[in-house]
Parts: structure tokens; sequence; C-alpha cells
């Protein structure tokens, strides 16, 4: 999974910058795992409704193989027959009304996901805080990212991880599942279904998401700052060849 064009990452712009393309992509090691998003970012003052580009031209190499990308909706570009292999460099050109922009990134190898796991004492209506485990290797420098999901959808909240402090160890880590609106009829319920979506990516896609949490200003009012992109040619975004692992629980 990844992605859907209503959870497009939303970046917006202080009202007196230029507005500038948003190039979102993934490869992974699914069947079917090779999707861009192309939109463009809104003044701040903007409403949050996706700004999707139609007629980009874009497409992603590998060892001399070249795969076009064919548009499926407006701003959503897909190849079916592209399944990405760890240890493999993908490469992704875009090309938008004669502006070209580029970026490449290496699937790492898999880390098992070995567990997802919810105890009583960690849920309650408003939050529930199960643990995901995992042994980092020891041999390589790693990079987690987990994506979740509550009854299927895609949650904005996600974690990223590295292990500066725990290579070669067992890691067991929180994920926040949580209710922030007053719309109580989100609020979790005995059956509501957890996902939590492990993938291994690489240092600069690492150094995107982390830098991201910043992205629209904190709560004290600053103003919105760029996350650190891993494209070239001026665009936002980033583009994340990655392993993708998935663990489910139930709210018992």
């Amino acid at each position: 999974m990844f992605w859907s064009c209503e959870k497009a990452i939303d970046l917006k712009l202080k009202d007196s910058d230029i507005t500038k393309y948003v190039i979102e992509g993934a490869v992974t090691n699914q069947s079917n795992g090779c999707k861009v998003i192309i939109s463009e970012t809104k003044k701040f003052s903007d409403d949050n409704q996706f700004n999707g580009i139609s007629g980009a031209i874009v497409k992603i190499e590998n060892n001399g193989s070249t795969f076009m990308l064919t548009e499926t909706g407006k701003g959503i570009y897909e190849n079916l027959t592209v399944t990405g292999v760890p240890g493999q460099t993908y490469r992704l050109t875009v090309t938008i009304k004669g502006e070209v922009f580029k970026a490449s990134s290496t699937m790492p190898a898999v880390v098992d996901f070995l567990d997802f796991t919810l105890k009583p004492n960690d849920v309650d209506t408003i939050r529930a805080t199960p643990r995901v485990k995992f042994k980092d290797p020891l041999a390589t420098r790693n990079y987690y990212w987990f994506q979740q999901y509550i009854n299927d959808k895609l949650l904005m909240e996600y974690k990223v991880l590295n292990d500066e402090y725990t290579s070669g160890q067992e890691v067991n880590e929180y994920l926040v599942y949580e209710n922030t609106t007053k719309n109580r009829a989100l609020n979790l319920k005995k059956g509501d279904r957890l996902t939590a979506e492990m993938h291994c990516i690489d240092e600069p896609v690492f150094t995107y998401l982390f830098s991201l949490f910043g992205a629209n200003g904190a709560d004290n009012g600053a103003a919105p700052t760029n996350p650190l992109s891993n494209i070239s040619g001026g665009a936002l975004g980033f583009f994340s060849a990655h392993t993708v692992q998935l663990k489910t629980i139930v709210i018992p």
C-alpha cells in the first residue's frame, strides 16, 4: 500500500510563495507496487482538496529496463508490471510541461516484522498504543517507516525510526492510534482493526519523512517549512523504493 489519492501528503506554502509541484512515488517489493502521485502546492489559506496534475510523462528505470507509468486518475500514475527487488536501485524521471524532475532510491533488505501486539491496559475509547516488534540487523544502518490504519483507513500519523541506538537489538516500539477530533463516532471500540504497515527505507527517505513532521508549521503559529526532498529539479515530495509487511490486530 501507499498514499491513496485523498491521503497524499498535504504540503502548503505561505501565501506569498510560488506554487510548486509535489511528487510522491514508490516502488515496493509487492506485485503492482509502482505508483507516483503528482500534485501542486496550495497557499496556506487554501482548502485541502487534492490538486492532481495530469499530462506528466513518468518513467522508472532499473538495470537497463525502462517502465512507463500510465495516468489512471488525475495526478495518479501507475505501472502494474513492476515489482521491486531488495538491493536494487530505481530511478524516477518525471517531465511536466518541459520541466524535468529526477530521483533515485535503493530498496533495502527485508527486516522481518516479528509481532504486533496490544495489551488490555494500552487501549481505551480514545487511544490505543500497540507495540511493533522486529530485530534490527547489526551489519548495516537501517531505517524504518510505519504507516497506520484503522479499519483499513490510512491515518495521517506515522512513525519513522533508525537504529542509531538499537543496532543489532530487538526493537519493541509503541505506535499511537488516537481520535484527536471531537467526533465521538470515531472513538475506538471493540472489533476495530488496527493495522501497522512496516517499510524498510533508505536514508534519504527517512530524512524526508522525519523532516515532514514540521512541514506545515508548529502549534505556536510558526510558518510552514519545506521537508528535505530527495527529488532534484525543484519539486517537493519524495521517491522511495521500500519493502512492505503488514500485521493487523483486533481490539478485544
